[in-house]
């Protein structure tokens, strides 16, 4: 499967739009929903969780299927490469709600962290080092450390909450749905209070679908690679562009049609590697991007392209972008590997 480095490729508004399916893969015989999508380091691997308690690795350069392992007797949800590729940290489902570090290479679990009292919903590595991040129901966000089992840091943070590292891995941002806070900490003084607390409101856009107005709910917390965005994903009529440095809205991504989840994935919408463009699952059963150096208007409000028309997919619940490559990937029950037709802009 031939790809091209994110480097040699610029992803532009027309090679986005040239982006089709290259593979499909359907590992369920019971078409069971994927939950999460996860890349390594390299962009070589990708792994996915699923409600059937499978886990699937990918060679995603070569666009084969390598192994299905399986947590039958704790579930797994929230599948995260750790920065060796042999090895993932995911979350129970089932029986409890510890972290598990597993070694895809022989099925063997390695460590278990086990704070957690309630369903742990966000799951972040560092990209930086051995550090990671968790978000419970449980009202608590916890840092850990993958080569200890003890918690390393504990926040009380009213759920729903997430959570995401910068790319430098030096700063953690978490948010709170029913506060509406957006915070950000330093990881050498995550003990103390955040160095930035932002209200995160839209009313005079939320008025428009409800009356009082009412934030949809907070899906997904991801920082641009740059370090400069965050991109804030809503199950609503929009998605969120923040300032890193201020909490301002920078854009509104609207014009897709939301989608409503019967059960939580990693995420149906992404940054760009470059950080230029924001990709995303749209209700109508499509796949739609935003161009964040398109033509705003003064509301902030950003419009957007399809990379497929309306009812071209089965419900792209899951939605990733590979950090090395001009490749993404989209998942629910069939996971598409997808890569640009460059020939047809020939």
């Amino acid at each position: 499967m031939a790809q091209t480095s994110v480097a040699a490729v610029k992803l532009d508004t027309r090679t986005l739009s040239l982006f089709k399916p290259s593979k499909s893969f359907n590992k369920s015989p019971s078409k069971a929903h994927i939950t999460s999508l996860d890349f390594d380091d390299t962009g070589d691997f990708l792994v996915t969780a699923a409600q059937d308690e499978s886990i699937q690795l990918y060679n995603a350069r070569e666009g084969k299927h390598e192994k299905t392992l399986f947590s039958k007797k704790y579930g797994v949800h929230l599948a995260r490469f750790t920065h060796k590729k042999s090895n993932i940290v995911y979350a129970s489902t089932k029986e409890n709600d510890t972290l598990r570090l597993l070694s895809l290479h022989d099925n063997s679990f390695i460590r278990y962290f086990k704070d957690h009292e309630k369903k742990v919903v966000c799951l972040e590595v560092s990209p930086s080092d051995d550090h990671f991040i968790s978000a419970s129901k449980d009202n608590t966000v916890r840092l850990w450390d993958l080569n200890s089992p003890n918690c390393q840091g504990l926040l009380h943070v009213p759920a729903p909450s997430l959570a995401s590292f910068d790319p430098t891995g030096s700063i953690f941002c978490v948010t709170s749905h029913g506060t509406g806070a957006v915070m950000l900490y330093d990881l050498r003084n995550f003990d103390k209070e955040p160095f930035s607390t932002w209200r995160i409101t839209d009313d005079q856009f939320l008025q428009k679908f409800s009356y009082p107005p009412r934030m949809p709910n907070w899906t997904k917390l991801e920082f641009s690679n740059d370090g400069k965005l965050i991109l804030l994903c809503t199950d609503g009529e929009a998605h969120y562009v923040l300032d890193a440095f201020s909490g301002e809205i920078k854009f509104r991504l609207t014009g897709h049609v939301p989608i409503h989840q019967t059960h939580q994935t990693s995420g149906n919408t992404t940054f760009t590697p470059d950080g230029r463009h924001v990709i995303s699952g749209s209700g109508d059963d499509s796949l739609v991007f935003w161009d964040l150096g398109g033509p705003v208007r003064n509301d902030r409000t950003l419009m957007p392209s399809h990379i497929t028309p309306a009812g071209a997919l089965d419900n792209p619940l899951c939605v990733a972008f590979n950090p090395r490559t001009a490749m993404m990937v989209t998942a629910d029950t069939e996971l598409f590997m997808w890569l640009p037709d460059l020939n047809e802009s020939n």
